[in-house]
């Protein structure tokens, strides 16, 4: 009866949390709360889960002689599941670093993904890819099959462009929220962009603006953002 019960138990919290996806992801709007609860929803399962072994143990080997002993053995395999679980990225990529000796900007190919390293975390590795987007691998999953490739001889090419914002009432203002917008573009890579207040040919003031990319063609893309958030009158390239 006891075994009976454990199983229906565990089936029910495996469909309760199947089902309490499905609403989050379905009916609740794309906003801050919806964020949050489908975060926590997956700490809070691994929790149930965990309590949920814990009375099974109970229910099953109360009265077993060994019980204390598989009680202890149970939370001992517990605690050596999740801090492999959390510190194997970590260690993974320690390793993976001194063996390759990887630094942003490096062209690699992985059977996940191929470009151009954004940022080396102490979890994971942020990769640029050939369309521009921006990928991040866990360090355990890339072992021994990532592969550093030759620089092609586009990287860190410098793109000038001179942009008109429709702010144009106050320049030191728009100069900064464009400087902090593409600090945030992950094709942008060092050096560091530079904004300038200047004037144009026609006399007018514009920001000049000095930014190098991951991949020449990347360029557009920042262009095509920094046009469309801006709402930029005047586009042009030095």
């Amino acid at each position: 009866m006891n075994l009976l019960l454990f199983i229906i138990a565990g089936f029910a919290l495996y469909f309760l949390f199947r089902l309490l996806m499905r609403i989050g992801k379905s009916f609740l709007g794309r906003n801050f709360i919806r964020r949050n609860i489908l975060a926590i929803l997956p700490i809070l399962e691994l929790a149930l889960w965990i309590a949920y072994v814990f009375w099974g143990i109970h229910i099953l080997f109360g009265g077993h002689i060994y019980y204390e002993f598989i009680v202890i053995l149970m939370a001992a395999i517990i605690m050596a599941a999740i801090a492999w679980f959390v510190f194997r990225d970590f260690l993974a990529g320690v390793l993976l670093k001194a063996e390759k000796s990887l630094e942003p900007g490096q062209k690699v190919k992985t059977p996940h993904v191929e470009g151009r390293i954004k940022k080396l975390g102490s979890r994971s590795v942020e990769i640029i890819n050939n369309e521009g987007g921006l990928v991040r691998l866990p360090y355990s999953r890339l072992s021994n099959e990532i592969l550093i490739l030759p620089p092609s001889g586009e990287e860190k090419l410098p793109h000038h462009t001179v942009i008109k914002p429709a702010m144009e009432e106050n320049f030191e203002r728009a100069r900064d929220a464009v400087m902090a917008r593409l600090l945030a573009m992950p094709w942008i890579t060092d050096p560091a962009p530079e904004v300038n207040i200047g004037k144009s040919e026609e006399g007018e003031t514009v920001l000049k603006i000095t930014y190098y990319t991951y991949i020449s063609s990347q360029a557009a893309t920042v262009e095509d953002k920094l046009r469309g958030e801006f709402n930029v009158r005047h586009y042009g390239s030095q």
